[in-house]
C-alpha cells in the first residue's frame, strides 16, 4: 500500500508543477483562453499519469491528486496577489484562498483524473498485463458507473431531490464490481465518480461560461457543489458495494456448507 501511494506522489507532484506552470502562463496571458483553458484541466493530469506506473485506475487517482494540489497552488498565488495589490475592497487573505482553493478544486480534480488516466494508458501503451476476467468486470463496473453519474446531466430538471442518486448509484455499480476488497470498492468508485462528474460538469460549465446574470451564477455555484459532493459520495458508495458483495459472497459460502469466516 505505502508504494503503491509513493508510485502515486512521484506522477503528482511532476503533474501539479506542469499545472502550476500552465496558471502563471495564463495569468501572463502568453496563450489564447480556450486552448490554457483545456491545457490547465487536463495537461497536469496528463503528466501525472504518463510518470505514473501501475494501472490506469493509478493513474486517475494520481491525476487526481494532482488536480488539487494545483488547485491549492493556484489559490495560494490568487491570495498572495491580493496582499500585494493591497486593496481594501478585497476580502481577507484567508477568505480569498479558501474561495479559489473551493472552486478550483471542483474544477481541477476530475479533469486531471481523467487526464492522469490518459497518460497512464498511453504509458502502458500495447501492454496487455491485466487483462483477466477480474480486470474486465472491474472497468465494466467503472464504465457503467461512469455512465450512470455522467447521464444524471441530462435528467437535472426530473430527478429534483434525487440529484444525490446517481453518484451513490454509479459508485455502488463500480465498487462491487471491483471485487470483495474495501480498497477496491473504494477506488473503484473514486475513478467511475471522477470520470462521471468530469463528463457531468461539462454543460455547467457551458451554461455558466455563455449564460449571463443569474442563470449563469447558478449554474457555476451548482456545479461547483456537486463537482465536490459526487467524487466522495461515489467514493463511499464504492466501498459499500464492494462490502455487499463480500458479505454476498460468505452468504453463498454458508448456503453452499463452506466455513463461515
Amino acid at each position: 500500500m505505502a508504494a503503491c501511494a509513493l508510485r502515486r506522489w512521484k506522477g503528482a507532484v511532476p503533474g501539479a508543477l506542469a499545472g502550476g506552470g500552465l496558471f502563471l502562463l495564463g495569468r501572463l496571458e502568453f496563450l489564447p483562453d480556450p486552448v490554457m483553458t483545456v491545457a490547465l484541466l487536463f495537461c497536469g493530469g496528463l503528466v501525472a499519469g504518463l510518470l505514473t506506473p501501475g494501472s490506469v485506475k493509478d493513474g486517475a487517482v494520481a491525476g487526481a491528486v494532482c488536480g488539487v494540489l494545483v488547485a491549492l497552488l493556484a489559490a495560494s498565488g490568487a491570495a498572495l496577489m491580493s496582499l500585494v495589490e493591497s486593496n481594501p475592497q478585497y476580502p481577507p487573505f484567508w477568505m480569498t484562498f479558501g474561495f479559489y482553493a473551493l472552486i478550483l478544486t471542483a474544477l481541477l480534480l476530475p479533469y486531471n483524473a481523467v487526464g492522469g488516466a490518459a497518460g497512464t494508458a498511453v504509458r502502458n501503451g500495447v501492454r496487455r498485463g491485466g487483462t483477466g476476467a477480474g480486470e474486465r468486470g472491474r472497468w465494466i463496473g467503472i464504465g457503467v458507473g461512469t455512465a450512470v453519474i455522467a447521464g444524471s446531466s441530462l435528467l437535472v430538471a426530473f430527478l429534483g431531490p434525487l440529484l444525490l442518486a446517481p453518484p451513490l448509484a454509479g459508485g455502488f455499480i463500480a465498487g462491487y464490481a471491483a471485487g470483495p476488497r474495501p480498497e477496491d470498492g473504494l477506488e473503484a468508485g473514486l475513478v467511475a465518480a471522477l470520470f462521471g462528474t468530469g463528463l457531468f460538469l461539462i454543460p455547467f460549465l457551458w451554461t455558466a461560461s455563455h449564460a449571463e446574470g443569474f442563470v449563469a451564477g447558478l449554474a457555476g455555484m451548482v456545479g461547483i457543489a456537486l463537482g465536490l459532493l459526487f467524487p466522495l459520495l461515489g467514493t463511499v458508495a464504492g466501498v459499500a458495494g464492494a462490502v455487499v458483495r463480500a458479505s454476498f459472497g460468505k452468504e453463498q459460502g454458508r448456503n453452499l456448507g463452506g466455513p463461515e469466516d
